[in-house]
């Protein structure tokens, strides 16, 4: 129950359907970036035979490239004075640098030797990083100002989400059952589709073309609220601006949040890449059934945008996170540990798929609406921020956020190169011929990575502590301070 605002707050104007559909549309273009750089282990080192550290390396120093440059982006868009706002120039400025450089990526030049294969790959990682940085931070930013409301705010997340979730699923679908189709290479081998050469240069295009148009969706759609979006105040001194920086980098909040986000970084970057390689040869999936697994987690954005609001209103934000993150973990071990106790039947069984596409739809829907639910717990940290400071610093507090996942993701992703050089995991494998031995201890590295990582970051959130009421009183408190004369000197 929500309750009428406290005395002195006005309730927010209700965005338009319009304006909602904009701004989702524009997660699109950070999930189909996302796409692209999650096939960039296995077809640069299982299709193209470049060593697996090597692509891990690029993968992971691309990450911490981009996380350096973040908080330079957000803290720039929060200072940012222009007739398009704080935000807009930048989003606009970001659409076709990333557009090119994922279309690069998934387009080698053929016949490269390692070294500039190498240098290709890790320059358009950077690039297209760096690029969508500029559109995704300054448009995660809005969100605090376009949805001041409490639960508002998770809804607006859950239709971020809904949009970054369904798009870049339906797009992997279609490369699976469209363009990496299943072919016979020249040793003779039937070969599952996504490790097919010929496919990846269409999907290439295909991801180009749908991030240029989310981005530029997002920033028109959503460019006539510029007018009732907040106008930064120049800081008088750089005292003054250490001080803002300090201030919103030290909140409890923030940093409970964020170490979080650190710990289950380091996870999902030692062990993120792995999905594709448990998929191809320890199950033995071809590349329609792993479409068929991925298609069904495409209707997990939509119980989550109806589960997140209803659970983040009845427990609250932090009791409905810690609930679903634990048991979105326990779906992510399940089906490697029954593997390994010998529970389930050989591959080719026809209970092996079923069972994978009900584990992803329960974990990924868990998964969905947790992170529905810190996306909007961040956006509540901005007024306790404010309530402190006196000044509003969106762009910080998401691109700090980010940078420091994205260094631990990035050196953890180092990791998985050196996971799978240490299993001995054999370069251009073919599947049904990988040695158990060499699976079972890929298995059993993952699953302590995992449960550990995962159980670590959920304890973290305990020492969140803003709920429903301490940010209506907020809120109250800032409008008051806002309307209020200033004193004389």
């Amino acid at each position: 129950m929500t309750g009428p605002p406290p005395q002195g707050l006005r309730p927010p104007p209700r965005l338009a359907l319009g304006v909602r559909l904009a701004y989702a549309a524009g997660s699109a273009a950070f999930g189909m970036k996302a796409v692209a750089i999650g096939a960039v282990m296995l077809f640069y080192n299982q299709v193209l035979g470049l060593p697996s550290v090597w692509v891990s390396g690029a993968i992971g120093l691309a990450l911490i490239v981009d996380a350096l440059a973040s908080p330079v982006i957000g803290q720039l868009s929060d200072m940012w004075r222009s007739a398009w706002g704080r935000r807009h120039p930048f989003m606009y400025a970001s659409a076709l640098p990333a557009a090119a450089s994922v279309w690069a990526l998934l387009n080698p030049p053929g016949h490269l030797e390692r070294g500039p294969l190498f240098g290709w790959m890790l320059g358009c990682i950077i690039c297209a990083r760096l690029s969508i940085a500029l559109f995704e931070i300054p448009s995660a930013s809005l969100l605090p100002e376009l949805a001041p409301d409490y639960d508002e705010r998770t809804r607006l997340a859950g239709w971020r989400y809904l949009f970054g979730i369904i798009a870049p699923v339906g797009m992997i679908v279609f490369a699976l059952t469209v363009l990496l189709r299943p072919f016979v290479d020249t040793r003779g081998h039937a070969l599952p589709g996504q490790l097919n050469p010929a496919g990846y240069a269409g999907y290439g295009t295909a991801l180009a073309g749908m991030i240029l148009v989310s981005i530029l969706v997002c920033a028109a759609g959503t460019h006539g609220q510029i007018r009732r979006l907040s106008r930064p105040e120049p800081h008088g001194t750089l005292r003054d601006l250490l001080a803002t920086i300090g201030g919103t980098l030290l909140n409890r909040n923030f940093l409970a949040l964020t170490l979080s986000g650190v710990i289950s970084g380091i996870g999902t970057g030692l062990v993120g890449g792995l999905g594709d390689y448990f998929n191809t040869y320890l199950w033995e999936l071809s590349a329609k059934e792993v479409s068929a697994i991925t298609g069904s987690v495409g209707i997990t954005p939509l119980v989550a945008f109806l589960l997140a609001p209803a659970l983040g209103a009845r427990l609250g934000k932090k009791r409905a996170i810690i609930s679903t993150f634990a048991l979105a973990s326990l779906f992510g071990v399940m089906p490697i540990s029954l593997r390994l106790l010998g529970v389930l039947p050989p591959n080719g069984a026809p209970v092996i798929l079923p069972l994978l596409v009900v584990d992803g739809l329960f974990g990924a829907t868990l998964a969905i609406v947790g992170l529905v639910l810190v996306t909007s717990m961040m956006a509540d940290i901005v007024e306790d921020v404010q309530a402190a400071t006196g000044r509003r610093s969106e762009g910080l507090l998401f691109s700090a956020d980010t940078m420091l996942k994205q260094i631990v993701t990035g050196i953890g992703s180092m990791g998985t190169g050196l996971i799978l050089q240490f299993v001995r995991f054999p370069e251009r494998a073919i599947p049904g011929h990988v040695p158990a031995e060499v699976l079972r201890h890929l298995a059993l590295i993952y699953l302590p990575i995992t449960a550990v990582t995962s159980g670590l970051a959920i304890c973290m959130i305990a020492f969140y502590r803003i709920d429903r009421a301490s940010h209506l009183s907020r809120l109250a408190s800032i409008a008051r301070a806002a309307t209020s004369p200033e004193p004389s000197a």
